[in-house]
């Protein structure tokens, strides 16, 4: 299964209301089902010589690897991790490339994988491995797919490789690309000349003629084209015109800026997700 399809199953679970740590049972079925996945679950750690700890959402896991000195992730924090799904019978269902070390990036607290491996997340420090065993509704829900039978508890093997912060990965992204920041605003917007360019600053309250290319750390680029700009009007994105009226006609620059100058902690379209640092590469023409 690949991690797009992880998102419909989100989808779909939260639609029947059996999001993240919530135990609402809709039927008596789904309450038979759970006792079910309760006994299956200890049968499974009874065989397998385990002693779990049950978190209050339901989640069953096992610390294979302590780290007490490890960040921990905040929401709105960029997770990494290796992950392999079994089911309890051990036929495995799906599983990131962690012989390749191309461990899942995501931002946590945005319900972006299944509801039990985010609140596994919440319980580790970056660099531990746990063991999980999910019951239906902190797994696939109460639907069937592929080589999960509807109602299904699992096995996941979960590993918390980093976690990022948005002024981390905006470091991060500098240093790769080796550029010299020239200007960092108060409110943490980046300004990255690329020329000279004598003159006054535009300031607030001027109307310019932008060129942009709108890009997100991945490189991915989500916007472009040419717009007018008048600072402090907040007709546009608060790091945008915050960085436009630090330039001069005729400068060419890169604007680097977290979520909170950006879209913020709700983002915007398929493109722009929550707390998502942006990137704009901007040209204020004559």
């Amino acid at each position: 299964m690949k991690h797009n399809q992880i998102n419909l199953f989100l989808f779909i679970l939260f639609a029947l209301g059996l999001g993240a740590c919530s135990k609402t049972l809709d039927s008596t079925t789904d309450e038979s089902e759970l006792a079910k996945n309760e006994k299956s679950i200890q049968d499974y750690l009874t065989k397998n010589s385990l002693s779990a700890t049950k978190d209050s959402s339901g989640l069953y896991y096992v610390k294979q690897v302590n780290n007490p000195q490890g960040a921990k992730a905040k929401v709105g924090d960029e997770v990494a991790i290796y992950y392999k799904i079994y089911t309890l019978d051990g036929v495995v269902v799906d599983s990131t490339e962690t012989a390749a070390k191309n461990p899942l990036r995501f931002t946590f607290g945005t319900n972006y994988h299944l509801p039990g491996v985010e609140r596994a997340i919440s319980l580790m420090r970056e660099g531990e491995k746990m063991t999980l065993l999910l019951p239906f509704y902190l797994a696939f829900g109460n639907v069937g797919y592929d080589k999960i039978p509807a109602y299904s508890p699992i096995r996941v093997e979960l590993e918390l490789v980093q976690v990022r912060t948005e002024a981390q990965q905006i470091e991060d992204y500098i240093m790769g690309k080796k550029y010299t920041v020239s200007e960092t605003t108060s409110s943490g917007v980046r300004i990255i000349r690329q020329n000279t360019v004598t003159g006054d600053m535009i300031g607030n309250g001027k109307t310019v003629s932008v060129k942009y290319v709108g890009k997100l750390l991945s490189g991915k680029e989500f916007d472009k084209g040419t717009l007018s700009a008048t600072p402090g009007s907040r007709g546009l994105i608060p790091g945008f015109e915050e960085g436009v009226s630090r330039l001069r006609k005729g400068e060419k620059a890169i604007l680097i800026f977290p979520s909170s100058q950006g879209y913020g902690t709700k983002g915007v379209g398929a493109n722009i997700g929550p707390y998502t640092p942006l990137i704009f590469e901007i040209e204020v023409l004559e």
